[in-house]
């Protein structure tokens, strides 16, 4: 499993655990709270389970970005192939209204490529914590509604039987295999992107979860540190400065 970059954002969270726990074995018998979701192997589960759910995230996140650029480097061919397309095809039928209908369908297309846009704010917390940013995008309907353009040029030009040019890849066969394999990048795409977004919804509740959350359960045990101890005992100040806290994307 691909191991996480747990010196920032969520995965600190699973890191400050680790040395808390570290902490509370060096205690022994002294550490002994009431609460059970605070115990030694209670809190050893917690960050197993922590540790789990930013792991995936880290793992699906390339998943999904290759799966978008993969889609993109595709679509963005679509533009000089369907200027061709436009150009074979009036090199080959000469009834205008169908040439101006083709010419139609392409400027769809080519006016409806995505382009990923990106604020400030997104950048800025990019910087702290890049796997827990979603990218900000025009969305998938932009390449859903190519998609479907596409699919009407291909059907309008095969209801030409004398439109059959030379070139394999304006073909009819060409364009159709073409729209299956730029479907398959975008089903790509909404698949992986749906993974990611259940691993990182998983992640929040791993360690965030009011109550039973990584989070809560590390500030209640360093609570209970310091009540046995006391405030200004070494075995405090262990663990005074770990933090934990809520990181959302």
């Amino acid at each position: 499993m691909m191991t996480s970059n747990l010196s920032s954002g969520a995965g600190s969270n699973v890191t400050n655990l680790n040395t808390l726990n570290s902490a509370i074995l060096g205690y022994g018998n002294r550490y002994n709270p009431i609460n059970a979701l605070i115990t030694p192997a209670a809190l050893h589960a917690v960050y197993l389970s922590g540790l789990s759910a930013v792991n995936a995230v880290d793992s699906t996140l390339p998943v999904n970005m290759n799966a978008k650029n993969s889609r993109s480097i595709a679509f963005d061919g679509l533009d000089k192939l369907t200027t061709r397309i436009a150009n074979s095809f009036k090199s080959i039928v000469a009834n205008e209204s169908a040439r101006e209908h083709v010419r139609s369908l392409i400027n769809l297309i080519q006016k409806g490529r995505v382009k990923p846009k990106k604020t400030k704010a997104t950048e800025a917390v990019t910087k702290v914590d890049p796997t827990t940013v979603k990218e900000i995008t025009s969305h998938k309907s932009g390449y859903d509604k190519q998609l479907d353009n596409l699919y009407k040029l291909i059907q309008f030009l095969a209801s030409f039987p004398s439109y059959k040019p030379n070139e394999a890849d304006l073909t009819i066969a060409g364009l159709s295999a073409l729209y299956s394999d730029l479907t398959a990048k975008n089903q790509a795409v909404t698949d992986s992107q749906i993974q990611l977004d259940n691993a990182r919804m998983n992640r929040e509740t791993i360690l965030y979860q009011s109550g039973t959350g990584l989070v809560q359960l590390c500030d209640d045990s360093k609570s209970y540190i310091k009540s046995v101890f006391g405030a200004n005992s070494p075995e405090y100040n262990q663990v005074s400065k770990l933090k934990f806290r809520i990181y959302k994307h």
